[in-house]
């Protein structure tokens, strides 16, 4: 009987140890949030676009009615979104948090397309080019 009782604590003692230094996976947690056209109503039917701020493949949703969006079941880290909806889009959001077990709300408003084109910083539309290149500039962006 005492061999019994041995063994079992022997065992229970392993199978215990075993599990608290195993390491623990990272939490999951969730974004979610509206799109706002330009008279601050939600939009439905507008698509989110989700993409891992590491370059993990982009995910994308589409509102409800109320024009709000969620994306579930997220590993712990930074992400990026941004939406779209019949010829407007909104700002790029960069670096939103996923905490695990918990919600990030993010308000993304829609503009047109050509004012969001022409947010473009010149160094990402000048790629390549030497700085006071004008003609060169001007010549690019003309292309």
């Amino acid at each position: 009987m005492r061999y019994r009782l041995a063994v079992a604590g022997l065992l229970w003692a392993v199978l215990t140890a075993g599990t608290v230094a195993a390491p623990q996976p990272k939490g999951l947690g969730t974004i979610g949030g509206q799109v706002l056209g330009v008279h601050e109503k939600g939009i439905a039917g507008a698509r989110v676009t989700l993409q891992g701020a590491e370059g993990r493949r982009p995910e994308t949703t589409v509102t409800n009615d109320q024009g709000h969006f969620w994306f579930a079941s997220l590993p712990e880290g930074l992400y990026d979104l941004r939406a779209y909806y019949k010829g407007r889009v909104s700002e790029w959001r960069h670096n939103v948090w996923v905490s695990p077990g918990r919600q990030t709300n993010v308000t993304l408003r829609l503009r047109s397309k050509s004012s969001a084109l022409s947010s473009i910083s010149p160094s990402f539309v000048n790629c390549g080019l030497e700085v006071g290149d004008r003609h060169a500039e001007t010549k690019s962006l003309n292309n």
